[in-house]
Protein backbone atom coordinates (compact mmCIF):
# COMPACT_ATOMS: atom_id res chain seq x y z
CA UNK A 1 0.00 0.00 0.00
CA UNK A 2 1.61 3.75 -1.00
CA UNK A 3 2.45 6.01 1.30
CA UNK A 4 2.03 8.84 -1.23
CA UNK A 5 -1.47 9.79 -2.24
CA UNK A 6 -2.08 9.68 -6.01
CA UNK A 7 -3.06 13.47 -5.35
CA UNK A 8 0.21 13.93 -3.87
CA UNK A 9 2.46 12.04 -6.49
CA UNK A 10 0.74 14.19 -9.43
CA UNK A 11 1.33 17.36 -7.14
CA UNK A 12 5.07 16.72 -6.98
CA UNK A 13 5.64 15.31 -10.97
CA UNK A 14 3.76 18.88 -11.56
CA UNK A 15 6.57 20.78 -10.00
CA UNK A 16 9.46 18.46 -11.24
CA UNK A 17 8.73 18.94 -14.65
CA UNK A 18 8.23 22.19 -14.38
CA UNK A 19 11.53 22.66 -12.70
CA UNK A 20 13.13 20.81 -15.62
CA UNK A 21 11.59 22.88 -18.15
CA UNK A 22 12.20 26.05 -16.31
CA UNK A 23 14.03 28.07 -19.07
CA UNK A 24 10.86 27.35 -21.66
CA UNK A 25 7.20 28.08 -20.77
CA UNK A 26 5.17 25.34 -20.72
CA UNK A 27 1.28 25.65 -22.18
CA UNK A 28 -1.76 23.58 -21.08
CA UNK A 29 0.10 20.89 -18.56
CA UNK A 30 -2.25 18.37 -17.68
CA UNK A 31 -2.45 14.86 -16.46
CA UNK A 32 -2.95 11.90 -18.83
CA UNK A 33 -2.08 9.32 -17.00
CA UNK A 34 -1.29 8.00 -13.99
CA UNK A 35 -0.83 3.85 -12.42
CA UNK A 36 1.05 2.15 -9.35
CA UNK A 37 3.72 0.24 -10.70
CA UNK A 38 6.66 -1.83 -9.94
CA UNK A 39 9.55 -0.21 -11.20
CA UNK A 40 12.60 -2.77 -10.72
CA UNK A 41 12.02 -3.58 -6.75
CA UNK A 42 10.09 0.08 -5.90
CA UNK A 43 6.77 0.47 -6.31
CA UNK A 44 5.94 4.02 -8.09
CA UNK A 45 3.17 5.89 -9.11
CA UNK A 46 3.94 6.68 -12.99
CA UNK A 47 2.60 9.78 -13.83
CA UNK A 48 1.88 10.86 -17.53
CA UNK A 49 1.82 14.38 -18.11
CA UNK A 50 1.17 16.37 -21.43
CA UNK A 51 1.99 19.65 -22.34
CA UNK A 52 3.05 22.45 -24.73
CA UNK A 53 6.39 23.72 -25.12
CA UNK A 54 7.44 26.12 -27.94
CA UNK A 55 10.19 23.99 -29.25
CA UNK A 56 7.03 21.32 -30.37
CA UNK A 57 6.02 24.07 -33.10
CA UNK A 58 5.79 22.61 -36.37
CA UNK A 59 5.40 24.96 -39.41
CA UNK A 60 2.95 23.17 -42.05
CA UNK A 61 2.93 24.16 -45.48
CA UNK A 62 1.64 22.76 -48.98
CA UNK A 63 -2.13 23.09 -48.63
CA UNK A 64 -3.58 25.70 -50.69
CA UNK A 65 -4.63 28.25 -47.74
CA UNK A 66 -1.11 28.10 -46.54
CA UNK A 67 0.42 30.31 -49.44
CA UNK A 68 -0.52 33.02 -47.81
CA UNK A 69 0.17 32.28 -44.31
CA UNK A 70 1.89 28.89 -43.30
CA UNK A 71 -0.19 27.13 -40.40
CA UNK A 72 1.07 26.89 -37.09
CA UNK A 73 0.99 23.00 -35.19
CA UNK A 74 1.66 22.85 -31.55
CA UNK A 75 2.86 19.51 -31.23
CA UNK A 76 1.67 18.21 -27.74
CA UNK A 77 4.75 16.56 -25.53
CA UNK A 78 3.89 13.30 -23.24
CA UNK A 79 6.19 12.72 -20.32
CA UNK A 80 5.84 9.86 -17.99
CA UNK A 81 7.44 10.46 -14.53
CA UNK A 82 8.31 8.37 -11.81
CA UNK A 83 7.20 9.13 -7.87
CA UNK A 84 8.18 6.77 -5.47
CA UNK A 85 5.36 5.96 -3.62
CA UNK A 86 6.80 5.55 -0.05
CA UNK A 87 8.70 8.60 -0.30
CA UNK A 88 7.15 10.96 -2.93
CA UNK A 89 11.08 11.24 -4.27
CA UNK A 90 11.27 11.53 -7.63
CA UNK A 91 13.44 8.97 -9.50
CA UNK A 92 13.58 9.41 -13.56
CA UNK A 93 11.55 10.51 -16.18
CA UNK A 94 10.81 9.08 -19.89
CA UNK A 95 9.28 10.15 -23.09
CA UNK A 96 5.54 8.73 -23.32
CA UNK A 97 5.14 7.19 -27.16
CA UNK A 98 1.94 7.88 -28.93
CA UNK A 99 1.42 4.59 -30.97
Amino acid sequence: MPTISMKDAVSTAKTIINELYADESLSALALEEIELVMDGDTECWAVTLGFYRPKSVTVKTGAIGSLLQPTQVENRDYKKLYINAESGAFTRMEIRPIP
